[in-house]
């Protein structure tokens, strides 16, 4: 599904940790839903506290009817997006479908023996979306893998899902979770939480995954892909985040008046754009109304990837490019920062 439609909110559901369930149902004149499956996302174009219309990708977390899906947003007090939709999307309002994309669904782990899933925060909306599907197999007599769950919060009464997790891991003899709690002090003899984040002594007695699949912010993600590669090195690598990297305020000697203005130069067109230095070449691109494909915009889906061809330019890490394509001067748009002077990029190079 790649085009503009518009659907329509069936009903909301109240979840721990300021997270709302939205059931959103498309157009009957749109037909079914078929390539919107839970564990892939879909992009919404909706306004921000502010007003300003944005894209937000959100994953599915559940497909009820086969014209109905379900996201879980958290609100955050940011006055964004998802602070809006939270105030605003009720019961028979609208908001627009761009698209959806993701390759990640239960097909991506049910072939495996061994799954990790380690997911912040609201990072836990893909691995629901799986655990629900692999339930329903194994409800119908078919293998599915033993999963293990890492889930880290601030609070406990911060973790989404709580309920449902519990009764999965007391019921099902394929499924077992811990709860890392970040910022509360608890009592750590728990069998389902503990206090602090997962130590390199619980991943080593981990039976070695096939898959091991990282949701959260981008740091988090950055962080637990380094801890994986350490430990899992064999094993399949999905990764999901939505946030994208944080931009750093330019250096002071970029403020000093001799510094020369950042520019954006696009091979091809002959045009210099002025750039902010604190925006993503993405953000600077799409400002300057110059098409750019993107998806995630977190360094995932490679969908932004451009070659730099000359200037100089901040790279925060991806999860997309490897050391050959870094070498031959491709970069994510995404994930890449003008810093001074012209910098000289070919759009769509190599993708």
């Amino acid at each position: 599904m790649n085009a503009r439609v518009s659907v329509r909110c069936d009903s909301t559901a109240l979840e721990a940790g300021n997270v709302k369930v939205f059931a959103l149902r498309l157009p009957a004149s749109h037909g079914l839903c078929h390539d919107i499956d839970p564990g892939r996302y879909v992009a919404l174009e909706y306004a921000d506290m502010a007003g300003g219309v944005q894209h937000r990708m959100y994953s599915v977390t559940r497909k009820p009817a086969p014209d109905v899906f379900e996201i879980a947003v958290r609100r955050t007090g940011t006055h964004g997006v998802a602070d809006r939709l939270h105030a605003s999307l009720e019961e028979g309002a609208a908001v627009t479908l761009l698209y959806a994309g993701g390759d990640i669904t239960v097909d991506a782990v049910a072939a495996h023996q061994q799954v990790l899933m380690w997911a912040g925060g609201i990072g836990v909306t893909l691995p629901i979306a799986l655990l629900r599907e692999l339930a329903e197999q194994a409800k119908g007599g078919k293998s599915v893998p033993h999963v293990t769950l890492y889930l880290c919060c601030p609070r406990v009464q911060d973790v989404p899902f709580l309920n449902e997790l519990l009764e999965l891991d007391l019921t099902s003899s394929w499924f077992d979770m811990q709860v890392f709690i970040t910022r509360q002090p608890i009592d750590s003899n728990s069998r389902h939480f503990r206090a602090g984040r997962p130590s390199d002594d619980m991943l080593r007695a981990l039976a070695a995954p096939g898959a091991v699949l990282l949701c959260g912010g981008y740091q988090f993600a950055l962080e637990t892909r380094s801890r994986v590669r350490e430990f899992f090195l064999q094993a399949e690598l999905l990764i999901e985040s939505f946030s994208a990297p944080k931009a750093e305020p330019p250096a002071p000697s970029a403020l000093a008046p001799a510094a020369p203005r950042a520019v954006i130069a696009i091979a091809g067109l002959g045009t210099s754009l002025p750039a902010d230095p604190e925006k993503s070449l993405l953000d600077n691109l799409e400002q300057h109304g110059v098409p750019i494909r993107s998806q995630c915009r977190s360094g995932i889906c490679g969908s932004c990837r451009v070659k730099v061809l000359s200037g100089d330019c901040r790279r925060e890490a991806d999860f997309c490019l490897d050391d050959n394509d870094v070498s031959q001067g491709y970069a994510l748009a995404c994930c890449t920062y003008p810093t001074q002077g012209e910098l000289t990029v070919a759009l769509g190079a190599g993708s």
